[in-house]
């Protein structure tokens, strides 16, 4: 498979600790790849300048520890066009112009060349490109997206169930159904500020580990949800901060719209 971080149309930042932080917020975190990105591009090619400007544009980011402390967050991850469109590692022999300063970050250059996330090992190379072409030029989304298998998986059978016919990739030449699928993705960028349905069907433990989430429907006195499994990889339970009834009836008019849309 095509590495999921740098694709033809689209980039994630995730592994480097793009949204380990309090504030994972599309604004917060495009502010501060635009501070990381303009103190590296000025910054000499040594790996102690790289390092020294990198954590100098990172102080008071969010003022917080990370959310899993076992996930390093790399000061190297900036804008690689004036687009905002791409991400990646600053210090890459590709973006210097031929120094490979990756060692001025949080892990060393063998350790970026040979990892490879979880999502390699889950996604098909046609999921991965319809997450592509649906989240392209849209570095955050795409990343909490392609990260999220379960929940890229329960949209494509939510839309399928309805429609009688998985979705292949074929069907976004349909501007119209490709909009709405989209809308159903980015129901990611919707959530309250801070929730932790950004990480899928998990939220942060006590220590740092991440722990499975449940809706505790009982509690709440009704019936569990025919999109269950969508709602639990937006964090759709009253610790997430997020609305259940909201969010269901979100799920539930986005699913109507790729079912109107799919095409015939």
């Amino acid at each position: 498979m095509t590495p999921l971080c740098q694709r033809g149309a689209a980039s994630c930042g995730a592994c480097c600790g793009l949204y380990n932080r309090r504030d994972h917020s599309r604004r917060a975190l495009s502010a501060l790849l635009d501070r990381r990105t303009a103190a590296l591009a000025h910054a000499p090619r040594t790996e102690a300048a790289f390092a020294a400007a990198a954590t100098a544009a990172d102080l008071g980011a969010d003022g917080g520890d990370p959310l899993f402390p076992t996930v390093r967050v790399c000061p190297l991850l900036g804008w690689l066009d004036g687009d905002r469109s791409r991400l990646g590692c600053l210090a890459h022999p590709a973006v210097t112009g031929g120094a490979d300063l990756r060692g001025a970050g949080a892990y060393d250059a063998a350790t970026c060349d040979a990892f490879l996330c979880p999502s390699h090992a889950w996604l098909s190379e046609e999921e991965a490109g319809l997450v592509e072409a649906l989240c392209a030029g849209d570095p955050w989304l795409y990343g909490v997206v392609v990260t999220d298998v379960p929940f890229v998986r329960a949209a494509l059978r939510g839309v399928a169930a309805l429609a009688g016919a998985r979705v292949e990739p074929r069907h976004l030449s349909a501007p119209r159904f490709a909009g709405a699928l989209r809308e159903l993705l980015g129901l990611k960028e919707e959530l309250r500020p801070g929730s932790d349905g950004l990480y899928g069907a998990f939220r942060p433990g006590a220590g740092g580990e991440p722990v499975p989430r449940t809706i505790d429907y009982a509690a709440l006195s009704r019936r569990p949800s025919p999109h269950d499994e969508i709602l639990l990889c937006v964090g759709a339970d009253p610790r997430s901060g997020n609305d259940l009834d909201a969010l269901e009836e979100q799920v539930r008019a986005r699913l109507d719209a790729c079912l109107v849309e799919f095409p015939g």
